[in-house]
């Protein structure tokens, strides 16, 4: 497996697989970075091998197929245009599963970011989902679970790809061109995701940062305005910027509780850098739906909080 974190749950998967115990409906949870869609292609290389092990060989006619991407019995439901999964992507999936196996083994069916299925979509899902057919499997992944219909999830198997501990890691590490202080660091910063600390470990994730939180720093001093801080925002890291200004924030705000409260003035300080917390938290929310413009949701972010700021 390419990436080590991975190997615990593909090899109970296996397990399961070997033993016919085996859900057909998996949904796999994980934050960015995680390598959900590695994950995803690996167990169906598993289910599809000709060896029946439920890990795949790498040899047999199913593995070269699927490694070319000609395998006529993998289906990845995913139109990279669309900024959702239609119900027209999902009814090729139900189609296709009332069909037989080409190659005479599984039939297996991937759907990753599942959460960005239309409510007309996911419905369209659900009997086949329950029931897909004898031998026939549906990997979904997701990094917003909250964001599926019950019925979705309550028909699945769900699995959480964990963070892994850095200790692990060094292994992998020696294997990838990177500043092992530097991924130490990030690592950190985003929660135990690995391909993400590996992609600002290899850039220049600190130097960004600390530009970021110097201009923030001008905002709550009231050295810049609202307007030009919102030119900071980059749509391309826009989940990095609000976990920086949310560990700033968290950072101030617990040098705030480490001091005793003397006086009202203090106490309404406090008050107001949680209230700081919870409009990152709805801007974040926000930028997580389909659709919405991401760059003016920060910009209100940042009025909404020199707003607080002065109140």
């Amino acid at each position: 497996m390419q990436y080590p974190w991975l190997n615990p749950l593909i090899d109970l998967l296996a397990a399961q697989y070997q033993q016919n115990k085996l859900h057909h409906a998996l949904l796999i949870c994980g934050a960015k970075g995680m390598g959900k869609r590695t994950f995803a292609l690996e167990l169906a290389a598993g289910l599809l091998c000709e060896k029946k092990t439920g890990l795949p060989c790498g040899q047999c006619k199913s593995c070269l197929l699927l490694e070319t991407q000609a395998h006529p019995d993998f289906f990845i439901a995913e139109d990279a245009d669309a900024k959702s999964i239609g119900v027209d992507l999902i009814r090729q999936v139900v189609n296709r599963a009332q069909q037989k196996s080409q190659l005479g083994g599984a039939l297996v069916f991937y759907i990753p970011d599942c959460d960005k299925m239309t409510e007309a979509s996911a419905n369209a899902l659900l009997k086949t989902l329950e029931e897909p057919g004898n031998n026939k499997y549906l990997i979904l992944t997701t990094s917003a679970a909250n964001r599926l219909l019950a019925t979705i999830i309550s028909r699945c198997q769900q699995y959480v790809l964990k963070p892994p501990k850095l200790a692990d890691l060094s292994q992998w590490l020696e294997n990838q061109a990177v500043d092992i202080d530097a991924f130490s660091q990030i690592f950190a910063k985003v929660n135990g995701a690995p391909l993400v600390a590996l992609e600002y470990a290899q850039g220049d994730y600190l130097t960004q940062q600390a530009a970021f939180l110097a201009q923030f720093k001008l905002l709550i001093t009231g050295k810049t305005s609202a307007f030009e801080f919102s030119q900071t925002f980059d749509e391309n890291y826009y989940l990095q910027q609000l976990d920086w200004l949310n560990q700033a924030v968290l950072s101030w705000l617990g040098a705030k509780l480490e001091t005793q409260v003397q006086n009202n003035q203090q106490a309404i300080k406090r008050l107001v850098i949680s209230d700081l917390l919870a409009l990152i938290v709805q801007a974040k929310m926000q930028m997580l739906q389909s659709g919405v413009n991401k760059k003016i949701v920060f910009q209100s972010l940042c009025f909404n909080m020199l707003d607080k700021l002065k109140s």
